[in-house]
């Protein structure tokens, strides 16, 4: 099917025959063709009818590069294309199976991608004559120095992208061409947005230009997209990261969205378009400083506010926002999709311009930035690429010594409230990874030399959010720190089996003993640790106890933001406590700590797959969307251990309840249509 296409359209230019594309795209290709060419594209010319077959050979090579392509018989789906499957889409009144299976529609929205290797250059197609030497006078030659970027014309800002070019080094040793029709009209589809490296330098006020271009081009605008991105992030995905002030993002967006910026709130007259060749700024930038900032209200500390122009609060606000974009569902955030990578490239890419200084003097929004980036990309379906993200934020922590609390000392209390939380969200994604997806842990208390000593965070923010005529706020942070503990009592007794695995290992020579006993001394130390992880979550507040998603269900998300912010903490608590439960059940197994018995273990094990999927069903399906990929991550450990129930009980009753809840767990993973787990 890819195949056919460009050589159908080939020989219909090489043939004269009309085009593939609108009348825009043939007016453009009628503005860069010399009349030879025209000519000879003429049905019954002279030219057409007496060139031989090796001139035919050349020309329908050439029209090839020029004409769009032909209309595609058939194409797969938007969700088949991303997922990379094969799509059995047949006709407008049915879905493909894949889409069927997850209760959507098959939808057409992703731009066609060209196929095959890339057109030559001019220069470099047969029949043209090499280029001649004196011409590389005015070209960049070997040893010297690239002719510098120029800029005209009013579309530049239209075209010009988000990045720096020392991303790509092709964009920075061409010289840009003066601006004509041929330039200023878009030849690409949405999607396929011009490259993010050909220009250095680019200030903030021009990125930000730059990403409201790119909202228009999605039919909609930077303002709502950004303001709408914030809000969702504070309803449902705060209480899980609560890694930026929010008063402080508030201010910064309300100041930004004030200001005159060209393509956002006002035309774009040339001047202010057009950068300064010395500084690589636009004119714009003579007012860029804090002082043009209003002062926050009440009683708000400094270290709390955000330089509106600096690239670090875009590279921040543009992480916020392709946080919530890619992490909430489609019933909360439907337009999400459409603009999460460009968000997502948009802080990427400040980020890698600013990076020297960010590495050089980090602050704990450094950290968030890199974090916000990871969930994002793992969300994509890109975990690989996530953990090297997130290893940057953890060798980031190591160099701000973020373990200990004297390392705090002398900061001002919300940069050193958030700089715990960071590296309590690094501890706890850690742990994770290395439970779920079997990395090694990088961040324990026997990684230091004086162990752990940071506190856990205290809430500070509730005391700028509340006035005295206000009733006292509910913390949030109550079920951020029993999560900590959650996964430090874990996490210190799945260390300690491995510390005694290794030593029967070493005692038994590799060999171990299948009804070996453990001395009374490891078996008591190991039930002290037992005892602490299921106890850590007795002594939760109301409004986190597991009876209360049953309310929050029946209320069908009507209730205040605040209360939505609990349900989401409750399930994350309760989901992963049960599945805690399972892999410490398993290891302890391996380690014949339970009395022997297959069945035994198994009715152990599918004990604990009760208990979660009662979590599941009383919880409302928002809040286990909006817990997000580790969420999906944590049900399919409980489903693999369903099935190996299922094979070692081929005939006993365990089988048949472990059959039954597994097509009620798979359901609950289709409905989830998580991208990670596809």
């Amino acid at each position: 099917m890819g195949s056919a296409a460009p050589a159908q359209g080939s020989v219909a230019a090489a043939a004269g025959g009309p085009p593939a594309a609108g009348a825009g795209a043939g007016a453009v290709h009628a503005l860069t063709t010399s009349p030879e060419s025209a000519s000879a594209s003429q049905p019954g010319s002279p030219t057409a009818s007496t060139t031989p077959p090796q001139n035919s050979l050349v020309s329908a090579a050439t029209s090839f590069h020029h004409h769009p392509r032909g209309r595609l018989v058939s194409r797969a789906c938007d969700r088949c294309r991303r997922r990379k499957a094969k799509c059995e889409y047949l006709s407008a009144v049915d879905s493909c199976t894949h889409c069927r299976d997850a209760h959507v529609q098959c939808t057409f929205d992703l731009p066609l991608a060209r196929r095959g290797p890339k057109a030559r250059k001019k220069s470099d197609q047969p029949g043209q004559p090499p280029p001649d030497p004196s011409s590389l006078s005015t070209a960049a030659r070997p040893g010297q120095m690239p002719p510098p970027l120029t800029f005209s014309g009013p579309a530049v800002a239209a075209l010009q992208p988000f990045a720096s070019s020392s991303l790509s080094p092709d964009a920075a040793w061409e010289p840009v061409e003066p601006l004509s029709i041929d330039n200023g009209l878009p030849r690409q589809p949405l999607g396929d947005l011009p490259g993010l490296s050909t220009i250095q330098n680019i200030s903030t006020r021009q990125r930000w230009i730059h990403l409201a271009n790119a909202m228009t081009l999605r039919n909609t605008t930077l303002e709502r997209v950004s303001k709408r991105c914030i809000d969702l992030f504070f309803d449902y995905l705060y209480p899980l990261t609560p890694l930026v002030y929010e008063p402080a993002l508030r201010d910064v967006l309300a100041y930004i969205f004030s200001q005159p910026l060209p393509g956002v709130n006002q035309p774009s007259p040339l001047s202010q378009l057009t950068p300064d060749p010395t500084t690589g700024t636009t004119p714009l930038n003579a007012a860029e400083s804090w002082a043009g900032f209003g002062q926050p209200s009440g009683s708000r500390t400094v270290g709390s506010r955000l330089a509106p122009w600096a690239d670090s609060t875009f590279t921040l606000v543009t992480a916020v926002c392709a946080e919530a974009a890619f992490m909430l569902p489609k019933d909360i955030f439907p337009e999400g999709e459409s603009v999460s990578e460009i968000l997502l490239e948009a802080s990427r890419d400040c980020l890698h311009q600013h990076l020297e200084a960010d590495l050089e003097n980090p602050t704990a929004n450094s950290i968030a930035i890199r974090y916000f980036h990871s969930n994002c990309l793992h969300a994509a379906g890109k975990p690989k690429y996530s953990w090297h993200i997130f290893g940057e934020a953890i060798r980031l922590a190591q160099v701000m010594q973020l373990h200990e609390e004297a390392a705090l000392e002398g900061l001002v209390p919300i940069e050193a409230e958030f700089r715990r939380r960071c590296f309590w969200i690094l501890y706890l994604g850690d742990k994770s990874a290395a439970i779920l997806n079997n990395r090694p842990i990088t961040i324990h208390k026997y990684c230091f030399d004086a162990g752990i000593t940071t506190l856990y965070p205290s809430g500070i923010e509730d005391e700028f959010l509340s006035t005295a005529s206000e009733p006292p706020r509910k913390s949030f942070i109550s079920g951020f720190n029993a999560n900590v503990r959650l996964w430090q009592s874990a996490a210190d007794l799945l260390l300690e089996i491995r510390v005694l695995q290794d030593q029967m290992m070493q005692h038994f020579r590799g060999t171990m003993p299948p009804n070996h006993v453990l001395p009374s001394a490891d078996r008591q130390h190991l039930d002290s640790l037992y005892v602490r992880f299921i106890t850590c979550l007795d002594d939760l507040p109301p409004y986190l106890q597991s009876c209360t998603l049953a309310m929050a269900a029946m209320a069908e998300g009507n209730g205040s933001a605040e209360s939505k912010q609990y349900v989401i903490q409750c399930i994350n608590l309760q989901v992963t406590f049960h599945c805690l439960r399972m892999v410490i059940t398993q290891k302890f197994e391996d380690l014949s700590y339970f009395a022997p018995g297959v069945e035994q273990a198994d009715l152990r094990k599918s004990e604990i797959v009760r208990d979660m999927l009662r979590v599941m069903n009383e919880a409302p399906f928002w809040g286990l969307q909006a817990n997000g990929e580790p969420n999906v991550e944590k049900i399919r450990l409980i489903g693999a251990s369903l099935l190996a129930i299922i094979h070692r009980n081929q005939d006993s009753p365990l089988a048949t309840r472990a059959r039954s809840d597994f097509s009620v767990l798979l359901d609950i993973l289709t409905r989830l249509d998580s991208k990670a787990s596809d």
